[in-house]
Order: structure tokens, then C-alpha cells, then sequence
């Protein structure tokens, strides 16, 4: 009874074990999922419809040019126009006139 023991207890540890990595390899996969490969559908999508754009970093995509261009509007809030789309998003007149289909 006692040789039985330890191989019990051996098989639960192994059962514990498996268990945690295929949970670590699912949680990497649907991270994957998430971050890469829908983002990655998304941009090629708007690439076969002509709209192009800047590189996207990996984690953060372009959080921090559209951070930095609209910290720079409020520097510059001194708009005369009634076009308020270049006022609140000023980002997107740039990458237009960058990326723009000719």
C-alpha cells in the first residue's frame, strides 16, 4: 500500500503539470490570436481596398504617434475652420496626405 502512494501521488503531480502548460499554451495562442493575427487580417483587409498606413508596433500599434500628433494640437488649438475632424483627430490628415492611393 505505501509503494502505492507515491506513484499516485507522481501521476497527480504529472496530471497538474500537463495541465499548466497546455493552459500556458492556450493563453500564448489566444494572446497571439488577439494581438497579431486579427490585427494583421484587419490591416490587409484595408491594404486590398487601398487604404495603406503607417507600421503599427507590435503591442501598442500607433498609440503613440496619435498621442504625440494630438498633444501637438492642443499646443497649436488655434483652428479657424470649422473642420473638426483635423481638430480632434489630426493624425488622420497626415497619414491621408502620406499614405493616400495616387
Amino acid at each position: 500500500m505505501k509503494e502505492i502512494q507515491p506513484n499516485i501521488m507522481e501521476a497527480v503531480a504529472k496530471v497538474f503539470i500537463s495541465l499548466a502548460l497546455l493552459g500556458a499554451f492556450g493563453l500564448f495562442f489566444r494572446l497571439y490570436n488577439a494581438l497579431v493575427v486579427k490585427s494583421e487580417k484587419l490591416r490587409s483587409i484595408l491594404r486590398n481596398q487601398g487604404i495603406s498606413g503607417p507600421p503599427p508596433s507590435l503591442l501598442l500599434g500607433n498609440i503613440k504617434e496619435i498621442k504625440n500628433s494630438q498633444s501637438k494640437a492642443v499646443k497649436n488649438s488655434s483652428i479657424d475652420t470649422h473642420n473638426c475632424a483635423a481638430a480632434l483627430f489630426p493624425f488622420f490628415e497626415r497619414w491621408r496626405n502620406k499614405y493616400e492611393v495616387k
